[in-house]
């Protein structure tokens, strides 16, 4: 079995009990998943947005992620994982600066922040409104000109493209 088959499983297993609006957890993660891959992102990059949301919301490690898929992958996972806050607000700025420490943290985070905003703005006005609102701040705040931009610009052009189609 290779390791995208294996983060599924993990997956699927990890956030069984979770939803995303009226589907199971998985929508998002596939979501996320065919961003990354239509993208033609690598396979490191692949298998951290199919993990992207177990550090916060299920009782999977760091260490977990480590031994199962590499240190790389645990890295990518750590970087896009909500820090505690009091609210939305204070967890992001929190966030922020280590997304921005790694180029492949920031793409996980830019396919998440596309399958959000394309989910929203169909089926979730309240949401659509919270990520148009934050969509500056977040784009200032993950942008980091040492990043290999000609790897980020596709993500960012579909991020915009798909915020604009509002």
């Amino acid at each position: 079995m290779d390791i995208i088959d294996r983060a599924f499983l993990v997956a699927e297993k990890a956030h069984h009990n979770q939803t995303y609006d009226i589907y199971p957890y998985i929508y998002h993660i596939k979501m996320v998943y065919d961003t990354a891959k239509t993208l033609g992102y690598d396979q490191s990059i692949l298998v951290a947005c199919i993990l992207h949301d177990i550090l916060e919301d299920t009782g999977i490690s760091y260490n977990d992620i480590n031994k199962a898929f590499g240190l790389e992958i645990a890295e990518i996972v750590f970087c896009v994982t909500d820090e505690l806050g009091r609210n939305r607000k204070e967890r992001k700025e929190k966030t922020y600066p280590k997304i921005r420490s790694n180029w492949k943290a920031v793409a996980v985070k830019i396919c998440d922040r596309i399958s959000n905003v394309a989910h929203s703005n169909e089926y979730n006005s309240k949401m659509k409104e919270c990520y148009s609102k934050e969509n500056e701040d977040f784009l200032k705040n993950i942008f980091n000109p040492d990043h290999p931009q000609s790897e980020l610009n596709k993500a960012y052009e579909l991020l915009k493209n798909v915020s604009n189609n509002e």
